[in-house]
């Protein structure tokens, strides 16, 4: 005869397990996508402005 009572404890403990698991998984990854966010929106200042040849010919 199979003990229930053994395979709920052992249930409930895999699951405290499994919630701890991907509790703290997530508070190592989320800040992570956050900071490569940032990373990815940064814009470039132009501190000179473009030149604009408008030489026609064989050469530029």
């Amino acid at each position: 005869m199979l003990d229930f009572n053994m395979y709920k404890d052992l249930f409930n403990f895999m699951n405290i397990y499994l919630f701890w698991i991907s509790f703290l998984a997530l508070w190592a990854i989320v800040p992570l996508m956050i900071i490569k966010g940032r990373a990815d929106e940064s814009t470039k200042i132009k501190t000179s402005p473009e030149v604009k040849s408008k030489k026609k010919g064989w050469f530029k």
